[in-house]
C-alpha cells in the first residue's frame, strides 16, 4: 500500500506530499488542475518515460518519491536484497531526473537499476486510464486473473513443480545423450588414462625431484672445489700442503720458544693454527664421501621431469591440476562405461515426469475452464451497471502447447451492443469501455492482496445517475480488497472515498503551479458542492451533505 507520495518540480506541481491510506482514495478538481499529473507522477516514479517538457521551471531536475507499505517476508523484496538493499516494513522508492534525461533511481537510499523498479511496480501497480493499455489484453495476466477468480493457485503451483522436474528431466536426458558423442573418443581417454596411472604422480612430487636435481647437478663442482681444497691443505706430489708448511713453522717457533719464554704464546698460537687445520682436512675428506655423482641417477631424475613437465604443460599448469585431471578422466570413462544403463533410467525417468506434467495439466485445465462461464456471467453483469447495458465480456479458452504457465490460452472478448460481434477487447472496445471493464475484473478478481494499488484515470468519464454510483460502490467494494486511487468529476463517487484529495491550480508571484491538500469536513463538503454545481451553495452544499451521509454510510 502506497504511504506517501512526494512530488518535487513535476510539470505544475512545484512541491507537494500527497498522504494516501487504505481504501478508496479520490482525487477530485477542476479541468486542467492537475490531477492526472499526480497519477503520471506515479507511473513516472516507477520507470514510466518522462520527457523533458515535465520537468518544471523551479529546479533543473524531477524529484519523485513514495513510500510503500510491503513486509520485510513479501516476494517482492527479493530482487533488491540481491543488490544488497535489507527489507523493512517501509519500502522508500526515488528517482531523479534531469534535463538532460539522466535519471537515478534508489531503494532505502541506494542506487538500484532502473528495471528493478519498473518490475516491482508492474506487480504492485494496476493502472487504467482513458488512453492506457490494459494488462487485460495480455494473455499471460488473464491467466493469472483465471486463476486467482478460480481460486487455484495450489494446482498451479503443483504443475509448476511438475513443469520444473519435468524439463529438469529433460535437460539430463538431453545431457547424456550428447555425452553419447564421446564414446567414440573412450579408447583415447583409455590410452590417456594408461599414461597418466603409469606415471604414478605423487603430489608435490616435482618440487622434491627439483631439489634432489639441483644438488646432483651441483655435485661435480662441489666435488672439484672440495679436493682443491684438500690439495691446499695436504699437498700434492712435488708441493707441500699448507699443513707441513704449519708445521715446520711450529717447528721454528718452538726452537725460539727454547731459547725466549716471552715467546711462549707464539708457539701456542701456532700449534692452534695447525690443530684447526688438521680438523679442516678431516672434514672435507668425509664431506667429499658425502657425495652422490652417480650418473645414471641424475639421468633418471632428468628423464623423469622432462615427463611430469610434458603433462603440466598439457593438464597444468600445476602438478595438482594434473592430478585432478587424472581423477576425472578416470570418472568420465566409467560414466561412459556406464552410459547406455544412464541413458535407459533418464529416458525412465523423464517419462514418469511428463505423466506427471500432463495430469497436472489436465487438472489445472479443467479447473480453470470450470470457473470461466461464471466469470464471463459476473464480469458482464458488472458492465451492464456501468451503462453498458448490452455489454458482454466473454473469456474465451483454447490449448495450446504447454508451457511453465500451464497448456491453456485464455482471452477476453467484448461486445458493447447487440448485434455486434464478440471480438478481441482491445481491439473494439473505447478508453471509457476498457476503464470500466478493468474496473468489473478487478472487483471480480481482486485477490486481496493489501499491496496492490489500483489506479483509475477517471473511469467514471460520461457517466451520470444510477451508473456513477454503481462505478462509485465498486471503487469502494475494490477498495475493501487493495488501495484504490481514482481521478474523478462525480460527486457520487468522491462521496464514497475514504480519503478525498482535492488538486487545485494557484497563480502565484512565481507563476501557476498545481497544488494537492486533503479534504476533511466543510473543505470536502464544499468540494462535492462544487463538483455538483460549479458553486458552493447552500442547495448544492445540503447535496453534498446528503451524498456524504450516503457514501459514508
Amino acid at each position: 500500500m502506497l504511504i506517501e507520495l512526494t512530488i518535487e518540480n513535476f510539470a505544475l506541481i512545484r512541491k507537494t506530499v500527497v498522504a494516501l491510506g487504505s481504501g478508496l482514495n479520490v482525487l477530485s478538481g477542476e479541468s486542467g488542475a492537475g490531477k492526472s499529473l499526480v497519477l503520471e507522477s506515479l507511473a513516472t516514479l516507477f520507470g514510466a518515460r518522462l520527457s523533458s517538457d515535465r520537468i518544471g521551471p523551479w529546479a533543473d531536475r524531477v524529484r519523485l518519491r513514495a513510500a510503500l507499505e510491503l513486509s520485510p517476508q513479501d516476494a517482492r523484496w527479493v530482487p533488491f536484497e540481491a543488490l544488497g538493499v535489507a527489507p523493512d516494513s517501509l519500502m522508500v522508492i526515488e528517482r531523479v531526473t534531469d534535463r538532460e534525461g539522466r535519471s537515478l533511481y534508489r531503494v532505502q537510499g541506494q542506487l538500484v537499476p532502473a528495471a528493478t523498479v519498473r518490475a516491482l511496480g508492474d506487480q504492485v501497480l494496476n493502472y487504467v486510464g482513458q488512453h492506457q493499455v490494459l494488462k487485460a489484453q495480455d494473455p499471460l495476466v488473464v491467466l493469472d486473473w483465471v486463476d486467482r477468480f478460480g481460486q487455484v493457485e495450489n494446482l498451479r503451483q503443483a504443475f509448476e513443480q511438475a513443469f520444473d522436474a519435468w524439463r529438469d528431466a529433460e535437460q539430463a536426458l538431453d545431457a547424456l545423450r550428447a555425452s553419447a558423442a564421446d564414446l567414440g573418443q573412450i579408447e583415447d581417454k583409455r590410452a590417456l588414462l594408461a599414461e597418466l596411472e603409469a606415471l604414478n604422480i605423487q603430489p608435490r612430487e616435482d618440487e622434491m625431484l627439483q631439489r634432489e636435481l639441483s644438488r646432483l647437478r651441483a655435485g661435480r663442482k662441489l666435488m672439484e672445489s672440495g679436493q682443491a681444497l684438500y690439495s691446499l691443505l695436504d699437498g700434492t706430489i712435488g708441493q707441500e700442503g699448507l699443513l707441513a708448511q704449519i708445521a715446520e713453522a711450529r717447528r721454528l717457533a718452538d726452537f725460539l720458544v727454547s731459547y725466549d719464554e716471552d715467546l711462549g704464546p707464539m708457539g701456542e698460537a701456532m700449534l692452534s693454527v695447525e690443530r684447526s687445520l688438521s680438523e679442516v682436512r678431516l672434514d672435507v675428506a668425509r664431506w667429499m664421501d658425502t657425495l652422490d655423482l652417480d650418473p645414471a641417477r641424475l639421468e633418471a631424475l632428468e628423464s623423469r621431469a622432462d615427463a611430469l613437465s610434458r603433462m603440466k604443460r598439457r593438464w597444468g599448469p600445476e602438478l595438482e591440476d594434473v592430478l585432478a585431471y587424472q581423477e576425472a578422466l578416470s570418472e568420465e570413462i566409467a560414466r561412459l562405461d556406464n552410459l547406455d544403463w544412464e541413458i535407459s533410467q533418464a529416458e525412465k525417468r523423464q517419462r514418469q515426469a511428463r505423466q506427471v506434467l500432463d495430469d497436472r495439466a489436465q487438472a489445472l485445465s479443467a479447473a480453470r475452464q470450470a470457473g470461466l462461464s461464471a466469470a464471463t456471467e459476473r464480469v458482464t453483469g458488472l458492465i451492464r451497471e456501468m451503462e453498458m447495458p448490452r455489454g458482454v465480456v466473454e473469456f474465451r479458452h483454447r490449448i495450446q502447447q504447454i508451457s511453465r504457465r500451464g497448456k491453456d490460452h485464455v482471452e477476453i472478448w467484448f461486445s458493447a451492443n447487440d448485434g455486434q460481434a464478440l471480438k478481441p477487447l482491445g481491439r473494439v472496445a473505447s478508453g471509457g469501455e476498457l476503464a470500466r471493464v478493468a474496473l468489473a475484473l478487478a472487483v471480480v478478481g481482486s485477490a486481496g492482496d493489501r499491496s496492490l494499488v489500483y489506479i483509475f484515470d477517471e473511469v467514471d468519464q460520461g457517466l451520470g445517475g444510477t451508473s456513477a454510483e454503481r462505478v462509485g460502490a465498486l471503487l469502494a467494494e475494490l477498495g475493501t480488497q487493495a488501495q484504490v486511487v481514482a481521478v474523478t468529476h462525480q460527486p457520487v463517487v468522491a462521496s464514497r472515498a475514504v480519503h478525498h484529495l482535492g488538486v487545485q491550480k494557484i497563480v502565484t508571484e512565481e507563476g501557476t503551479e498545481s497544488r494537492v491538500q486533503e479534504l476533511q469536513g466543510e473543505e470536502r463538503q464544499r468540494e462535492i458542492a462544487r463538483m455538483l454545481s460549479g458553486s458552493a451553495g447552500t442547495a448544492a452544499l445540503r447535496h453534498a451533505e446528503s451524498l456524504l451521509k450516503d457514501g459514508q454510510g
